[in-house]
């Protein structure tokens, strides 16, 4: 049995709502904790093979905990109504007494009388030679526990057809659904690519459901994920909040869009896209900035949905930060660095250090700052490990990216090169990343 769902991008800029509290379904229990990478010993991992499918499908095989969510139903008897799912909570028990919103300020208490468990295998999918579709995928990427595979735009490859009938296979064993996402329309991943994927998932007689992440252009698509992550999957908050935190880069290049994928995600964020110096025509990032609700409460309880984290904006990289500033967009702080490089050092070590948000990480990656195939992938990979990105030249390790490892990578800590002598990171880069933190 099957599903197909388009995911939110038919709200035109004029009808663009934003429901800040989560929908239905969700409540992700996000199993970053427990990272699992098959080499449990510390040290410098090396993610490649002779190319950028072959490297996604090797990050993919890397884990043993890849691709599942756990989310909870939720049905709650309030006075006069039954409610069914939303707000969800994983940590509430079937008897549990709740205060729920019925309008700002207001609220009604109820009783749970269902939480039922489902669990599902996601996959994502992004074209392997263009980035526009996949550069705010890293949030949700997170949130899902997804592994992130690349394929041609008009035939499945037969290696990620192999990969996705083994993850799929590896559902079935334990009774999960499996839901594919395919970033972009069908000028980025083809009909042809979708019905094989679920041609290939039928295989093992799964309950599938494949969703596109698609708009009119990058931004409207970047907005469509960061509505599904928020709305539909949640964001898995350590201030157990539903408010989100909004990373700007330009969506005119990759790298500060991938660096900043891999901050959002560890402070409860998304990525929005600028039209490099300026915001898009058609207004999609600006009505969802405007969407986000102007008041915040600061006290904890009992009461589902009650919130106490400070929705912020981030710019990240020089464009970003000219476009927020040209257009009167309050930041909490921008990115800037004197290039891509810096730029992604300054996130990780302002994100991957601030008291409360994500600590010291134990995970690190490093991807080349010139080539999108093998950053995406490092991206999404790192974002479930709560680590941070950071680049580097393909032959050269940048003095930047080298003086932020030796600051804070230590012995028990784990770095993952993603690249290969074909086109990216060199073994040569990998010797000297290894060099500068004495392992």
């Amino acid at each position: 049995m099957s599903k197909k769902t388009r995911a939110l991008a038919l709200l035109s800029a004029g009808a663009l709502t934003l429901t800040m509290a989560p929908q239905a379904f969700a409540a992700v229990i996000d199993t970053d904790p427990q990272f699992r990478y098959t080499e449990w010993n510390a040290g410098i991992h090396r993610i490649a093979d002779n190319d950028a499918i072959s490297t996604a499908i090797e990050a993919s095989m890397s884990r043993t905990d890849w691709g599942y969510d756990v989310r909870t139903q939720l049905q709650y008897n309030a006075p006069n109504t039954t409610w069914h799912g939303a707000p969800a909570r994983a940590d509430l028990a079937e008897g549990a007494v709740v205060q729920l919103p019925i309008g700002k300020d207001q609220w009604v208490q109820a009783t749970v009388v269902k939480n039922t468990t489902q669990r599902t295998m996601h996959i994502i999918v992004a074209r392997d030679d263009e980035y526009t579709d996949a550069l705010a995928a890293t949030p949700l990427a997170d949130v899902l526990n997804a592994p992130l595979l690349l394929n041609p735009k008009d035939k499945l490859d037969p290696r990620v057809e192999t990969e996705i009938k083994r993850l799929a296979s590896y559902a079935a064993g334990r009774g999960e659904h499996v839901q594919v996402h395919l970033l972009g329309g069908t000028n980025a991943l083809s009909h042809d690519v979708e019905n094989a994927i679920d041609k290939a998932i039928d295989a093992n007689n799964l309950n599938r459901t494949t969703t596109r992440h698609q708009g009119v252009d990058r931004y409207q698509t970047a907005v469509s994920l960061g509505l599904v992550t928020v709305n539909y999957y949640g964001i898995e908050s350590r201030d157990k909040s539903w408010d989100v935190n909004v990373y700007l880069t330009t969506g005119k290049n990759f790298p500060d869009a991938l660096a900043a994928g891999a901050a959002a995600s560890a402070n409860d964020g998304i990525v929005l896209l600028t039209n490099d110096e300026a915001l898009d025509n058609r207004g999609f990032t600006d009505d969802f900035l405007i969407g986000l609700r102007t008041w915040v409460k600061d006290k904890a309880g009992q009461r589902v949905g009650w919130s106490f984290n400070t929705t912020e904006n981030f710019a990240v990289g020089g464009q970003a930060t000219r476009a927020a500033a040209a257009n009167d967009i309050r930041v909490a702080k921008s990115y800037d660095g004197r290039d891509r490089y810096e730029t992604a050092t300054l996130l990780a070590t302002d994100t991957f250090k601030a008291p409360g948000v994500a600590g010291n990480p134990s995970y690190f990656a490093v991807a080349p700052g010139t080539d999108y195939k093998y950053a995406v992938v490092a991206s999404a990979y790192i974002a479930n490990a709560d680590g941070p990105l950071l680049l580097t030249k393909v032959n050269e390790l940048v003095p930047t990216t080298k003086a932020y490892l030796q600051k804070n990578v230590e012995n028990r800590d784990s770095i993952f090169v993603f690249g290969s002598e074909n086109g990216s990171i060199t073994n040569a880069v990998s010797a000297d990343i290894k060099k500068a933190v004495n392992w």
